[in-house]
């Protein structure tokens, strides 16, 4: 039976729930004097009111589900009234069977309600409807919690796909140009230094294993990220000459239990190179520092007059991505000497996928 009903939650807890009051209630029932036999049949008349209200609204809830959603207010109506209905049914009937079984001295007969004829019935029918009332909020307490289990799990899922779509993207958009530059420049180191080409070939083939093929987990440790950046800092570093400086200051750069979104520390290098001016005169400063738990990459600010066309997206889907996985945000600082960018180095256990 097809169901959007936590129905194995429902039956499991409603079962501990029966259990429960009916162990409370033998155990009241004998410390208030009670003999056994009289509380053993408190404790089983409770015991089949509540999981025959239970199982009742169970059905009804089955039952509820399975209607058009458009029509849910009036069959909502319906599922109350047939719940009360039920619940009153079974109290009337449960206390007519104990007042058999007690004329025919199979049962100790219970003791006398001081209500009589009308009054009796209503005062059962008001029990029943109370009992009722906290039989619903326990399960309506179930049904909610599970559907808030589901939402958090189909919103981990989501966020997981949004991320993984976000950095194939990414690593999707390798710039033509660098790719351009990068086979003119190996193309010149072959004639003129054979040996020099052949570390440039290595890296940039580092390079570019590493843009194609990306972890599923949408993670990189520290490791591997500081790599990347390496081999496409020595690249362009054999382009641009001394008019690119860079630097690394890190304190656990082997470590591979931490870790940031895959690829994310590269496209901060490409930006920096991108908006900003390269000139023996004035070099272009990089400098990627680590401090505690967070990483950065810094440069000095001297932009160009007029950039490439560009997207623009590179820094907002790396911040997307960071979100996603973290639940963070990314630090941005610019003083107007210097431009900064900080994330905070993850651990597995701490990311959302």
């Amino acid at each position: 039976m097809k169901t959007n009903l936590p129905l194995k939650n429902l039956l499991k807890l409603n079962s501990c729930f029966c259990l429960a009051v009916s162990f409370f209630l033998f155990i009241a029932s004998f410390m208030e004097g009670e003999n056994l036999n009289g509380a053993l049949v408190k404790t089983i008349n409770a015991l089949l009111l509540i999981v025959l209200v239970s199982l009742g609204n169970i059905g009804l809830l089955i039952l509820l589900d399975k209607k058009d959603p458009a029509q849910s207010r009036k069959y909502t109506k319906r599922f109350y009234l047939a719940s009360i209905t039920w619940s009153i049914t079974v109290i009337l009937g449960i206390y007519v069977i104990n007042h058999y079984l007690a004329e025919q001295n199979i049962i100790t007969a219970p003791a006398p309600l001081k209500a009589k004829g009308n009054m009796l019935y209503m005062y059962l029918a008001l029990q029943g409807t109370l009992l009722n009332g906290i039989v619903l909020l326990w399960q309506n307490y179930i049904i909610v919690q599970d559907a808030n289990n589901k939402a958090k799990v189909e919103n981990s899922r989501l966020n997981a796909a949004r991320s993984e779509a976000a950095t194939q993207l990414l690593l999707q958009q390798i710039h033509p140009h660098f790719l351009f530059n990068a086979l003119n420049i190996l193309k010149s180191l072959i004639k003129r230094n054979p040996e020099k080409a052949e570390d440039y070939l290595v890296r940039l083939s580092d390079f570019l294993r590493a843009s194609v093929s990306g972890n599923k987990s949408g993670l990189a440790s520290l490791h591997d990220e500081v790599k990347l950046c390496t081999d496409y800092l020595e690249m362009q570093k054999v382009r641009f000459g001394d008019a690119l400086s860079f630097s690394f200051n890190l304190q656990d750069a082997e470590n591979r239990r931490k870790v940031l979104p895959v690829f994310s520390l590269q496209p901060l290098l490409e930006n920096v190179i991108k908006h900003n001016e390269l000139t023996e005169a004035a070099p272009l400063n990089i400098s990627i520092d680590q401090q505690n738990d967070w990483i950065t990459v810094v440069n000095n600010i001297q932009l160009k007059t007029t950039i490439e066309d560009s997207t623009g997206s590179g820094l907002a889907n790396l911040a997307e991505r960071y979100n996603l996985l973290s639940g963070d945000e990314i630090e941005i600082k610019d003083d107007g000497h210097s431009f900064s960018v900080s994330l905070k180095l993850l651990n597995h256990e701490d990311c959302n996928h």
